[in-house]
């Protein structure tokens, strides 16, 4: 996926799509909770990341867009997917660890701070700090510690997606190819991490964990990463010669 940086204020349409955008990504981590006890947290995020993956090409086949014609977005796509992939997996099984609402201000601040040091803004840097040195020492004072550490890596590999950027402009057509190409690769190494890395194998949906996932899919897979495009809006930097460009930069959902 691919988000255009913002530096300077939101405008309330894009206040409204950052809140629909939050939305979204509490609904997903928070169902990921309720069908926890049919289905176990990694193979949730593998099966809605396939559905994902295969809603957005059904998608783009009915309106005629070529998902796989050459473009700028698919190497960094790549890395944007390995990337994707971390973040889901660390969410996944913090969710299945600790309460959402821990997890999601750790990620917040978490995010925010490796964003605000990369901006060196010292302010938001220091709030941000001392945040995140609280929540974490809170983390392990609580028995959390495998918590903090995942949500830190998830953040990180947010932070890292989000400063990819590409000098060109991105029309929606490659926007949406650059997120196929990150939920392809989701869907080969998701299923993979999941053998790999988790706790349980628990594999027994009903109804309530089939809808679970379902809604990761609609909100987390798909609709999170292009609300969260949509609303910040595009930035311009200017170049050594002094002529201004469009960067792009591309977040993991």
């Amino acid at each position: 996926m691919s988000i255009f940086a913002a530096r300077g204020a939101f405008k309330p349409r894009s206040l409204g799509l950052l809140s629909c955008a939050l939305l979204c990504w509490l609904l997903q981590y928070g169902s990921v909770q309720q069908a926890a006890g049919q289905v176990a947290a990694l193979f949730q995020a593998a099966v809605a990341v396939a559905w994902s993956m295969l809603l957005l090409w059904l998608w783009t086949r009915w309106r005629g867009l070529a998902l796989f014609a050459q473009g700028a977005s698919l190497l960094p796509a790549f890395w944007g997917g390995a990337l994707f992939t971390l973040q889901w997996a660390c969410l996944y099984l913090a969710v299945d660890r600790a309460a959402l609402w821990r997890v999601a201000l750790l990620f917040l601040l978490m995010a925010g701070l490796m964003l605000a040091m990369v901006q060196g803004r010292w302010l938001s840097r220091a709030l941000f700090g001392a945040g995140v040195v609280v929540l974490v020492a809170w983390a392990w004072a609580t028995g959390q510690g495998a918590v903090g550490l995942l949500t830190w890596s998830a953040a990180l590999a947010f932070a890292l997606g989000f400063r990819q950027r590409h000098c060109a402009q991105m029309q929606p057509q490659d926007l949406m190819r650059w997120r196929f190409y990150q939920l392809c690769v989701a869907a080969l190494l998701l299923p993979l991490a999941a053998v790999a890395f988790s706790p349980s194998w628990s594999f027994l949906p009903g109804w309530s964990a089939l809808g679970a996932m379902l809604l990761q899919t609609i909100c987390g897979g798909l609709a999170f990463p292009f609300l969260l495009a949509a609303a910040l809006p595009e930035a311009r930097n200017e170049t050594a010669g002094g002529a201004r460009v469009t960067c792009i930069v591309g977040p993991d959902g």
